[in-house]
C-alpha cells in the first residue's frame, strides 16, 4: 500500500489535468486583475454637501434676514443696533492700523544717562522708527510740519502761514520754547516776538472760524472741542461780516 503523501496524489493526477487548471487559474486572476483596474476608485471620505460657513458670513445672512423681515418700530431699532455694532468692530479695527500723537511730549521716555545708553537710542523719534512709523521723524520740519495734521482744514491754514510765522509756531508748539528764549537766539525783542505770534494764532483762527462757519452752514456736526471752539470765536465772522455791511452802506 502507498503511503499518503502528496507525491502520491501527484502521480495519480494526469499532467493534462494538471495543466488545464493551472491556465484556468491564472486566466481566473488576470481577470480579476482587470476588473480591478477598469473598476473607477472610490474615495472612503464622503464628500460634504456644503462648504462649513465662517461666522461673519452667518452673522451677514442673519442680519439681511433681519432687514427683510423688519416691520415694527421695534423690528427696525433692532436692525440698527446690529449696524451699529457692526460700524464700532470696523471702527475698532482702524483704529488698530493709525498711528496717531498724542497729549504726551516727544522727549518723554529718553534716558538721562547718556553715557550708558544713548540718548537717540530711548528718543520717542527712533522708537517710532524701529516699529516703522517714518512720518513724525520726516516732517520734523517747520516748513513741514502741516503734513502731521490730519484735519484737513487746520493742515491747509499752517501751510498758507508765511515762513516766520511757520517757523515762529513750529519752536513754540513743538519744541515748547518760550517766547524769551526764541528773542534770544533769533536777536530780537521779546515784544516783536510776541507780535509775530498774535498775528499768526489770529490769523490761524480765522482760517478755522471760516472752515467751521462752512461746515454749519451745510449743517455738518460739529465735535465738542470744534463746538468749544466755535463758540468762543464767534466775534471773528460776526466782525468781519458787520465791518463789510458797514463799508457796503458808506458806499452807496
Amino acid at each position: 500500500m502507498k503511503e499518503c503523501t502528496n507525491d502520491y496524489f501527484e502521480e495519480d493526477i494526469p499532467e493534462d489535468d494538471l495543466t488545464d487548471a493551472l491556465e484556468r487559474e491564472n486566466s481566473a486572476i488576470l481577470e480579476i486583475e482587470l476588473e480591478m483596474e477598469n473598476e473607477p476608485e472610490v474615495s472612503r471620505i464622503p464628500e460634504t454637501s456644503t462648504r462649513k460657513k465662517l461666522k461673519r458670513e452667518l452673522e451677514r445672512e442673519a442680519l439681511s434676514r433681519l432687514e427683510d423681515a423688519a416691520r415694527t418700530e421695534e423690528d427696525f431699532q433692532n436692525v440698527v443696533t446690529w449696524w451699529n455694532r457692526l460700524d464700532a468692530n470696523r471702527e475698532r479695527k482702524e483704529r488698530y492700523h493709525e498711528i496717531g500723537r498724542s497729549d504726551v511730549p516727544l522727549e518723554w521716555g529718553m534716558s538721562p544717562d547718556e553715557i550708558v545708553i544713548p540718548a537717540p537710542i530711548r528718543h520717542i523719534f527712533w522708537k517710532q522708527i524701529m516699529k516703522g512709523d517714518f512720518l513724525d521723524a520726516i516732517y520734523d520740519c517747520p516748513f513741514e510740519m502741516h503734513e502731521l495734521v490730519t484735519d484737513e482744514d487746520i493742515s491747509r491754514a499752517i501751510f498758507e502761514l508765511k515762513d516766520v510765522q511757520k517757523e515762529l509756531l513750529y519752536l513754540l508748539a513743538i519744541k515748547g520754547y518760550s517766547c524769551q528764549l526764541i528773542a534770544a537766539f533769533r536777536v530780537q525783542t521779546d515784544r516783536n516776538i510776541r507780535k509775530i505770534r498774535d498775528t499768526m494764532l489770529k490769523k490761524l483762527r480765522k482760517s478755522f472760524m471760516q472752515a467751521l462757519q462752512n461746515r454749519v452752514d451745510n449743517q455738518i456736526s460739529l465735535t465738542k472741542a470744534e463746538q468749544i471752539f466755535y463758540d468762543t470765536y464767534r466775534s471773528l465772522i460776526t466782525d468781519k461780516k458787520n465791518k463789510t455791511t458797514k463799508e457796503i452802506t458808506n458806499t452807496i
